[in-house]
Parts: structure tokens; sequence; C-alpha cells
């Protein structure tokens, strides 16, 4: 899944286009956990304090302050 990467002064963004399909995403610890199925995905966390995910019309964002 390739993943686009953009950074501000105060966070940090990745992107992911998972397509139509239904997905998940979980953050556990420092890793983001999606699961589109058949395919699970291990995302791991840029450093920073508080971080989201969601998936919203197929794009899976992940917000990570700094």
């Amino acid at each position: 899944m390739p993943v686009s990467r953009y950074e501000y002064d105060d966070s940090v963004v990745l992107a992911a286009d998972l397509g139509a399909s239904e997905a998940t995403a979980e953050i556990v610890g420092d890793t983001v956990i999606v699961v589109a199925e058949p395919e699970q995905y291990d995302l791991a966390l840029p450093e920073g304090e508080d971080a989201r995910a969601f998936i919203k019309n197929g794009v899976l964002t992940v917000e990570v302050e700094r």
C-alpha cells in the first residue's frame, strides 16, 4: 500500500488510498493496524505526542501531532 507523507510545523500526516473496500484502522502503541479485507497492513507511526487515524471515502489518514 503506497503511503504519502506530509510534514508540517506542528504535525505529520500519512495518507493512503485504500480504494472502495471496507476497511478499519486502529492505533496500537506506535503502530497503525489497517485491515482492508483480505489484507492487513501495519504502519509504524512517526514520533509524536498524539495520533489519530480515520478512514473517509476509502482514504486512510493518520495525523500525528508533534
